[in-house]
């Protein structure tokens, strides 16, 4: 039994299947192979990381059944004949890791693409009615013929699999796909046999289960997701959720239990929780169709980041195993920390979704914490020991400056890291009073622990000046002294009484109910929200026609859920001409007329500039000095933590 999380490295053993802990890592698709759906060595590298690891099992995700009608992606990946070595090679990759290797197989059903399938003119997505979707496509309801076929082609992927040798299969029936849609009362108006009540509605993917079962055997595990709930009006209900978990009860081996629907993105936030809803927020779906009776064990997955979570689940019973997608994206290796003890050296996730929006965005794989995460094969000689020790200076304990201190270290060099505060953190120290943000927190409190425990000489309450780098005779510098809060040149914005973002949240007390935000990037909406959540009535002004348009789809879905929710409201195109504390805001709109916005108190988020003065102060007293995140360019803490790291690979 494991001493420090024994529900979490319990074996759980299914037919002749054990898995060595209760910790999957969960499906996730990368977007490295070409459009033929040939992976290259980069997946190879990716899926093999999170075996060694340590996770109990390693799926590969969201692949089609066909490319007649089941893509979702052009460059989905593709299950024939031609790519079976290649198949092979990932599943013995898993193996040699340590893990056992599933893959998902899908079918997008009606929110299929022409580009992603092999369309003509006439090409229809199918779906388990006749219908007209979002884009105005036509949907065809599918025969009796064609859904056979479609099973037919579930069955056929299978048994590729089990040949390429995969210890198992996961069938995607949630989140809006094909399987979800027979299911769901929102998709499925059929009259026939294959609609009606849940029973009827459930006989395709009881049929896919069958055709799987009779041509891999009952040895070859089938899993299965599922969305207990849809969340959406006239969708899958939670009851529904439940009723159908117990028609698929012994018929599968595992049943994942997920919430929402990819298909919507209203929806697709709750799938693919974002920072603003809790951990686990969607652990109680797997709760209520354990309680209902389910006997096959239920995978519980949705914004659980820590071992400690995953052990609370489990210890209380809510699930038999959890599944993790961002959390070992982030760091592949927290399961072999936790199985060690080692928690405090998780790299945590923020779940800001850059990972799956990257994705989307036609690029590929990135993570905010992990830049290695996709790039396994290429980094992992990059960060070795130096050829020769040299003596490192690093200037500013931000995000950059941690993470070029511990890479520095980690290379054997001797490292001294100097910041002119009593804390380590930058910026970053706002978010110990920001709940929003505890993700963030996380992040700050992993680089201070790894600091801490390096060889890094750390001096806090220290100011670098040209002299106290000669006087330490380094041979290499790295600035990364930050940047500072732009108060552009406004009528009474000067006034001390208008605080900045990041240091009003020690200041609330001092502000009155009614607050105006300006600014409308990510800082001034999340700030925003965080004062609306404590009581006040916030208005935020934004001069561009959108707020935070730097934010990608996910987080500003969720984000203006949130707002939604609270006393928040967003004047966008409106240009501020003045302030008076005490009183309010007086902008300009769209139309050119001067608005007054009554506020008494008043936070500004305008954008930050570099620390310029002070990298020229430093800059040519050593002659390999590197300039690191915001002191290059304001930009996000992920930015800043790549660029420390490949200025320490850089050192000789």
């Amino acid at each position: 039994m494991n001493k420090y999380y024994p529900e979490l490295f319990r074996p759980l053993t299914i037919k002749k299947t054990t898995f060595k802990n209760r910790l999957f890592a969960a499906p996730n698709m990368m977007s490295h192979m070409d459009y033929q759906g040939r992976p290259d060595d980069s997946m190879i590298a990716y899926f093999a990381e999170k075996a060694r690891g340590g996770a109990a099992v390693v799926t590969l995700g969201d692949t089609p059944v066909d490319r007649e009608h089941g893509a979702s992606n052009p460059r989905s990946f593709a299950i024939t004949e031609e790519n079976m070595p290649m198949l092979a090679e990932i599943a013995k990759a898993i193996h040699e890791g340590g893990a056992l290797a599933s893959h998902e197989l899908n079918h997008a059903g009606s929110a299929a693409v022409r580009e992603a399938n092999d369309g003509g003119e006439d090409w229809q997505p199918w779906g388990p009615s006749d219908d007209v979707r979002w884009d105005g496509a036509a949907i065809h309801g599918m025969t009796v013929e064609e859904i056979e076929l479609v099973a037919e082609h579930f069955a056929e992927k299978a048994k590729m699999l089990k040949t390429a040798g995969y210890d198992m299969v996961l069938l995607h029936g949630g989140h809006g796909w094909l399987l979800d849609q027979f299911i769901s009362p929102l998709s499925n108006k059929r009259t026939d046999a294959f609609g009606g009540s849940m029973e009827n509605r459930a006989r395709f993917p009881l049929m896919v289960i069958e055709k799987i079962r009779q041509a891999c055997g009952d040895d070859f595990l089938i899993e299965y997701r599922m969305s207990g709930s849809e969340e959406i009006e006239g969708g899958l209900t939670k009851e529904e959720g439940i009723a159908f978990a117990k028609l698929i009860d012994g018929e599968v081996d595992l049943i994942h239990v997920s919430a929402g629907m990819d298909t919507e993105e209203a929806q697709a936030v709750h799938t693919h929780p974002t920072m603003f809803l809790p951990h686990g927020v969607n652990v109680h779906y797997a709760a209520d169709i354990k309680a209902a009776g389910v006997q096959t064990p239920v995978v519980t997955i949705g914004a659980i980041t820590s071992p400690d979570l995953a052990e609370k689940i489990l210890a209380e019973g809510k699930a038999d195993a959890v599944a993790m997608v961002r959390a070992l994206i982030a760091d592949p290796y927290l399961p072999e920390k936790a199985r060690h003890g080692q928690a405090e050296d998780i790299r945590p996730c923020l779940r800001c979704l850059d990972c799956l929006t990257g994705l989307h965005d036609g690029c590929n794989l990135q993570c905010a914490v992990n830049p290695s995460a996709g790039r396994e094969n290429r980094h992992r000689n990059m960060i070795r020991p130096a050829t020769r020790k040299r003596k490192v200076l690093v200037v500013g304990g931000g995000p950059g400056g941690m993470q070029a201190a511990i890479t520095a270290a980690e290379r054997g060099h001797d490292v001294t890291l100097a910041e002119k505060e009593e804390k380590l953190g930058g910026l970053l120290k706002f978010t110990d009073y920001d709940s929003l943000k505890v993700d963030l927190m996380y992040l700050k409190n992993y680089l201070i622990c790894q600091v801490e425990k390096s060889a890094v000489t750390l001096k806090l309450n220290t100011e670098v000046t040209p002299q106290f780098i000669r006087d330490g005779d380094y041979d290499a510098v790295i600035l990364a002294v930050g940047s500072l809060p732009s108060r552009p040149p406004i009528p009474g914005l000067d006034d001390p009484a208008i605080e900045h973002a990041t240091t009003v949240y020690t200041k609330l007390d001092g502000l009155s109910k009614d607050v105006a935000v300006l600014g409308g990037g990510l800082v001034g909406c999340e700030t925003g929200l965080f004062l609306a959540e404590n009581g006040h009535n916030v208005t935020i002004i934004e001069m561009r026609d959108e707020i935070a348009p730097e934010a990608n789809w996910m987080h500003r879905e969720g984000m203006m859920q949130s707002f939604a929710k609270e006393t928040i409201t967003a004047r966008p195109s409106m240009k501020i001409a003045r302030v008076e504390a005490g009183k309010g805001v007086y902008a300009v709109n769209a139309e050119g007329v001067e608005e007054f916005i009554p506020a008494e108190s008043i936070v500004y988020a305008l954008g930050m500039r570099p620390q310029t003065a002070v990298c020229e102060e430093l800059a040519d007293i050593v002659e390999d000095t590197y300039k690191i995140g915001d002191c290059n360019r304001p930009r996000k803490a992920r930015h800043a933590m790549e660029e420390g790291m490949w200025a320490a690979i850089r050192l000789a």
